[in-house]
């Protein structure tokens, strides 16, 4: 099965858990930011709007990203993915 396949079964994890995070290079340092935003995350630093923290909601609230000017992206209906769990 493709990892894609995979990953389209998977369930976030619940909130305060990070093994479903992505180790990400965000102005020369490692983040790691929620797998299911984590692509959000890297195309808004990429194209210099630089971001200090985010939460994709865990599947329980909307997700947010605080960006480096003062200004949050709030996330409505994320659907989380967790590549690392199955579900049954």
């Amino acid at each position: 099965m493709s990892l894609k396949k995979i990953m389209q079964k998977q369930k976030c994890c619940d909130c305060g858990c990070y093994e479903h995070q992505v180790p990400t290079p965000i102005r020369g340092r490692r983040q790691d930011i929620d797998y299911c935003i984590a692509d959000l995350v890297t195309a808004l630093n990429a194209a210099n709007i630089l971001t200090l923290a985010s939460c994709c909601g865990h599947g329980k609230q909307s997700g947010n990203i605080l960006l480096e000017d003062g200004r949050e992206i709030i996330i409505k209906n994320v659907r989380c993915k967790n590549p690392l769990k199955e579900t049954t």
